[in-house]
C-alpha cells in the first residue's frame, strides 16, 4: 500500500490535466526498493547501492530509511532502533569514479539529512548508485550495525520531465 501512496504522490506532483494523462504517467513509474545492513565502523561504507538500468531513463529517490542498531544480547539498546550516525555521507554515481568526491549528486551532508528522509532526488539511468557515509566508530564501542532502506521509483521522460526538468545531474565537489 506505502508504493501506492508513493505512486500517487509522484502522479499528483506532475500535475495531470486528464484522467488519460495521469495514467500515462502512472504507467511511467516503476518502484524499486533496495538497501543493505552495514557494519558500524571508523570507515566510508555504501549504505546503499543500485545499479539503475540502461534501459530506464531515470530513478526518483523518493524515502530513505537509515538506523541504527545491535544484536549483541548484552550490549546497551539491544535490538533498539536509534537514528543514525552524526557523520556526513553523499549520493554519488560509483561507476564512474571510486574517488570520494567525483560524480556526486548530492553535497556532503549530515547523515540524517540524507539517511531519514523524504525528497525528490533524481538519478540518471545506467549508472551505479551509491548513497556513501564517511563514519566514526560506535560510541560505546559495541558492535552495531547501520540498516538502509531506500523506496525509489525508475521513471521515464514524461515524468522527470514534468518535475525534474530543473535538476542538475551532478554537484560540485564539496
Amino acid at each position: 500500500m506505502l508504493q501506492l501512496n508513493h505512486k500517487k504522490r509522484i502522479v499528483d506532483a506532475c500535475y495531470p490535466s486528464s484522467q488519460w494523462e495521469a495514467l500515462a504517467l502512472w504507467h511511467d513509474i516503476t518502484p524499486v526498493k533496495f538497501g543493505e545492513v552495514t557494519d558500524w565502523g571508523a570507515t566510508t561504507v555504501v549504505l546503499a547501492q543500485y545499479q539503475i538500468p540502461e534501459d530506464a531513463a531515470y530513478m526518483l529517490i523518493l524515502r530513505t530509511e537509515c538506523y541504527a542498531t545491535t544484536f549483541v544480547a548484552a550490549a546497551p539498546g539491544f535490538g533498539q532502533f536509534s537514528p543514525p550516525p552524526n557523520n556526513f555521507s553523499y549520493w554519488q554515481y560509483t561507476d564512474v569514479s571510486t574517488a570520494t568526491n567525483s560524480y556526486r549528486i548530492t553535497n556532503r551532508v549530515p547523515l540524517h539529512l540524507l539517511g531519514d528522509t523524504d525528497e525528490f532526488l533524481f538519478a540518471k539511468g545506467d549508472h551505479n548508485l551509491s548513497l556513501i557515509a564517511e563514519l566514526t566508530g560506535a560510541p560505546d564501542g559495541n558492535a552495531r550495525v547501520i540498516v538502509t532502506t531506500v523506496y525509489a521509483y525508475l521513471v521515464g521522460a514524461l515524468v522527470a520531465g514534468r518535475i525534474g526538468d530543473s535538476e542538475s545531474t551532478y554537484f560540485a565537489n564539496v
